[in-house]
Formats: structure tokens, C-alpha cells, sequence
């Protein structure tokens, strides 16, 4: 108000004062804008980061097609664009139309009336094709499989009248360096154009997901790679160089899909992105560990941030022959157009929650198979809990399903039949039997250790216990007490000399009561049992 006149004194060049009256007045709002994450346009579009828009309602992280002309700016002759219309873009997924024709095409991905190995050997053929046209990785069906079915999942589904407001896959592919795993994601991310690879050793949590940035002077949200790319993909590259934790502050980003900066300025925003995190093991190769999967717990630290991953793969470099790598390669038709390729996934993207349905024998054996897992695979690693591990295997059914266009009413439903659990109970149990990965063989040892650790046991620990005539009940109690064991704890409650807790720790571990979890110990089930009676004797006279 106080430099109206003077800017009509200068435009007009009026020497005297005047008085003037406002008759119109408008609305202008400052924008931050980028390019869709779309390459084509990216490639072609050059827009100033700062932009005005002569309206009011623009949403953040939203696109638009924008209509207006580019000037300078007045105060320092730098190039902005000033719109004048605005209209909100759909989305391919949003804006996809499944007509009869797409239909008919679409159903010559359709292989549900073939068993799980026939099913098996439509993909190993498909992925064969993939490694020879687009990826050129050979002999990795496993990579190929996980890689592809992320980009298969849904924003959400209804199973057995619960609403899974999380569809969308979040999944780990953990590895040696070299074995293909970045490559063939960035290969399929190219050739389904779709999705956007970046890398995690350059970038910061706020490049992820948000933060503050200053544009001439005024501090603005500005949303990261996750938020961006909402309803869409992201592969994250180098993953292992995130940092402890900005793991933790992904918690909500990848469990509620919702990307929340709280700061001088607060703004949230959706961020439903499939998530594909790379990583090379902290300790170099994955033959440095025991058991591979055991690789995971180094990158991915707490323990309900590796829970939330749909399913982990796990690659060594010695998988494939060098022989096999290293061989001339004859051309290999393929199977299906990259066009069909992409509009059977935009036609899974485009299904709503109530497009998606299950028979009743699929929700019945996602059930019975839930069960079964639960009691196979140990939590030590949290991938497979008996809480959630029914939400994770109609995920991964669903995009089986979605492979393999099963659907209802020529397109309109995508249909999960029992036939597409069976694939992904088969698939978790393909990649966790690995030799590579040993979550399985892990899992076994600890279950067998903790199964037989029964309290006939401990007859051999409890006769060596009895050789501390004074410290004998401290003992027990140290070890009831404390939920980890270490020798430093042992040594300062029960006041013993170091080699003596060692020695206490090694006839632990011997006599199966405690087993190693990370750098740490902790106690068998049956062991605490049997620490409780102890005590409860003590109190009685008897021990």
C-alpha cells in the first residue's frame, strides 16, 4: 500500500501528488515448483524455481498444468514465470481407461489356471528375456522376481473386512557389489518408465523427504524425493549409507505414508511411495556372515524398521558361475512389448480398494500359511512376525496376481485366488532358503536350540553353579534380572573377577540358556523358566 503511488508517480511519470482509489483487486500466490518426475518432461522443461500463480488454491506436492508468461523480476532481473491458469494433472495410473481392446491384449499375461511350477516357469522365461533385452544380468531370476513384483503392489486393499490402508510394497535387496541388483532395478524402472532412482550416498534425510530451503530471502517446505514421487516409485541406491538415524525418522514416511516436516513452517503431505532400498553389506561381502541375512541388522539397526520391509533379498557374488557371466549371449525375442508391459502395470496402479477382491480360499490359506511361517522363521531378524506377516503375504499375493492379470468382469476387479498365495509363500520361502540368505538354516538352529532347551537340561549348568557356595543365588539373580547378558554385568552385580564372568558366560552358552542376538546375549524361554523355580526355592530353603 505504502508504494502505490510511486510505482504510478514512475510508471506514468506523474510529478504531483494524487489520490487514487482501488476499484479490482487480485490474489497472488508464491510457488516453488519442479518438473513432474516424469523423464520425457524433465528432459524438456526448464522452469525457474521461483514462480507466481494470479489465483489462490494451489496444493503442495500436486500436479499441474500451468498456462502463463515468463518475465523478470524487478528487483534483481532474475526469470520467473508468472501463471495464470492452473489445472490439476491426473496421474497415468489415475487417468488410465482399460477399454475392450487393452483388455483382450492385457490377457495374454493372464497364466492363472497353471499350477505354482508352471507359473514358476512362465517367469523364468519372461525374466530370461528381461536379462537378455533390458537388464543384460543373467541367471538371477530371484533379483529380477523381487524387483519386479515391487512394482506390482497397491496403494490399498480390503482382506477379511480389515481395510490395509499400506498396500504398497517396501522392500530391501541386500548384496556384494556387482552382482547386478542396482542395475537391473534401474534397468526395469527404465524400461516400464516408470519410478525414479536415486542414490542414497549423496543424498540427506530432507532430500528424502523434506525441508527448509530459502529462496530470496523467505524459508520454505520443500519436499524430497519420497513425497514427490506419492503413488509412484522410488529405487534407492547405496542404501547402507543412510544414517542410523534417518532410518528412524523414515518410520512414519514408511509405515503410514505420510511425509510431516515440523519446523519454523509445518506442512504434510502424502507420500504412498513403493520404496526399493540397494545395499551392499557394512562388512563387505555377505560371506563375511554367518548367516546373510544377518547383513540386514547392520544397515537397518532397530529392529521395527527392519519389520516394516515387505520381504529382504539377499545376493552373493559366487551365485552365478563366471563362466556363465562371462559368455557371448544369442539374441532372444521378446515376449511382450514394452507398451504392454506398461499398461499392465498402470492397469494394478489404477485399482481402488474396493477393485481388489480375495476368494475365500485365498484369505483362508494367507491364514493357514500365516501360521505356518510364524512357526518357521524366527524374530530375531523381524521380517516374519505372527502379527503381521498376513498383511505382508496378501501383499505379495496381490502383486502375483497383478502379474499375472487375474482379474473379474473383464478388467474391472483384480482377483487374488488361492493360487497366487501359494506363489508367494513359495517366493518367501525361494529367498529366505538361500544359501546366500541362511535366514532359514538361522532360524532352525535358534528354534531347535530353544525347543530342546528344556529344564533336564540345565542339570549340568546347575551342578557347576553349585561350586559358588556364596555367589550362587546372586548368580541367578544377576542373570534374571538383566534381559542381556554381558560379562561386565555379570562381573560388577556378583562382584567376580572378569575370567570368572567369562566363564560363567561360556558354560552358558554351552548348556543352550542363552543365545548370541547381535553383539549381545540374551536367555532362552525355557531358561528364564527355570531361573523363576530356582529363586522361588532359594526363598523356600531349597537351592
Amino acid at each position: 500500500t505504502n508504494q502505490v503511488i510511486k510505482i504510478i508517480q514512475d510508471i506514468f511519470s506523474i510529478p504531483c501528488w494524487f489520490s487514487y482509489e482501488i476499484i479490482e483487486m487480485q490474489n497472488i500466490e508464491r510457488l516453488f515448483i519442479i518438473p513432474q518426475t516424469n523423464n520425457k518432461l524433465r528432459s524438456k522443461l526448464n522452469i525457474a524455481p521461483v514462480s507466481y500463480y494470479a489465483g489462490i488454491g494451489i496444493d503442495v506436492n500436486t500436479s499441474y498444468l500451468m498456462e502463463g508468461y515468463t518475465t523478470l523480476y524487478p528487483k534483481d532481473q532474475t526469470t520467473v514465470h508468472v501463471f495464470t491458469k492452473a489445472t490439476k494433472v491426473k496421474s497415468d495410473a489415475e487417468s488410465f481407461n482399460l477399454t475392450k481392446e487393452k483388455h483382450n491384449e492385457l490377457m495374454r499375461f493372464n497364466k492363472s489356471n497353471l499350477a505354482v511350477e508352471d507359473i514358476y516357469d512362465y517367469l523364468d522365461k519372461l525374466y530370461y528375456s528381461y536379462a537378455h533385452n533390458v537388464t543384460k544380468i543373467y541367471d538371477r531370476f530371484d533379483l529380477h522376481l523381487a524387483v519386479d513384483l515391487a512394482f506390482r503392489s497397491v496403494l490399498s486393499f480390503k482382506f477379511d473386512n480389515e481395510i490395509v490402508h499400506k498396500g504398497w510394497m517396501d522392500i530391501i535387496i541386500v548384496g556384494d557389489t556387482r552382482c547386478g541388483k542396482g542395475y537391473v532395478a534401474e534397468k526395469l524402472a527404465k524400461y516400464f518408465n516408470l519410478g525414479e532412482v536415486i542414490s542414497g550416498d549423496n543424498i540427506s534425510f530432507a532430500g528424502l523427504v523434506g525441508g527448509l530451503q530459502q529462496y530470496n530471502k523467505q524459508w520454505v517446505i520443500t519436499w524430497g524425493k519420497i513425497p514427490i514421487n506419492d503413488c509412484g516409485l522410488v529405487i534407492i541406491d547405496e542404501a547402507s549409507e543412510i544414517k542410523p538415524e534417518d532410518w528412524t525418522r523414515l518410520s512414519r514416511i514408511r509405515s503410514e505414508g505420510v511425509a510431516e516436516i515440523t519446523k519454523i513452517h509445518s506442512q504434510s503431505t502424502h507420500a504412498r511411495t513403493r520404496i526399493i532400498f540397494i545395499a551392499n553389506p557394512i562388512l563387505k561381502t555377505i560371506a563375511n556372515y554367518s548367516y546373510g541375512i544377518q547383513s540386514l541388522v547392520d544397515i537397518v539397526k532397530a529392529p521395527e524398521d527392519i519389520a516394516r520391509f515387505d520381504y529382504a533379498l539377499v545376493v552373493a557374488h559366487n551365485e552365478v558361475d563366471i563362466k556363465d557371466i562371462n559368455k557371448r549371449r544369442d539374441t532372444v525375442k521378446e515376449i511382450y512389448t514394452k507398451n504392454l508391459e506398461q499398461e499392465l502395470i498402470m492397469w494394478t496402479w489404477s485399482k481402488a480398494q474396493d477393485e481388489i477382491i480375495f476368494s475365500s480360499e485365498a484369505m483362508q490359506l494367507i491364514y493357514d500359511l500365516s501360521i505356518k511361517l510364524s512357526k518357521i522363521y524366527t524374530f530375531s531378524v523381524p521380517l516374519i512376525q505372527g502379527e503381521n506377516i498376513r498383511i505382508k503375504l496378501a501383499k505379495i499375493a496381490i502383486a502375483f496376481a497383478a502379474r499375472l492379470y487375474s482379474n473379474k468382469q473383464n478388467g474391472k476387479y483384480l482377483f487374488v485366488d488361492k493360487i497366487h498365495v501359494e506363489c508367494a509363500y513359495h517366493f518367501l520361502n525361494m529367498i529366505y532358503k538361500k544359501t546366500s540368505c541362511g535366514y532359514y538354516a538361522m532360524s532352525k538352529l535358534q528354534n531347535t536350540q530353544e525347543l530342546y532347551s528344556t529344564e533336564k537340561d540345565y542339570s549340568a549348568f546347575e551342578k557347576y553353579l553349585k561350586a559358588f557356595t556364596l555367589h550362587r543365588v546372586e548368580i541367578c539373580r544377576c542373570l534374571l534380572v538383566n534381559n542381556m547378558i554381558t560379562v561386565n554385568d555379570i562381573s560388577e552385580h556378583v562382584n567376580l573377577d572378569k575370567e570368572i564372568a567369562r566363564e560363567i558366560v561360556s558354560k552358558l552358552l554351552i548348556n543352550n540358556c542363552i543365545i548370541k542376538r547381535g553383539s549381545l546375549y540374551v536367555k532362552v524361554p525355557a531358561f528364564v523358566n527355570w531361573l523363576k523355580k530356582k529363586i522361588l526355592e532359594n526363598e523356600k530353603g531349597g537351592f
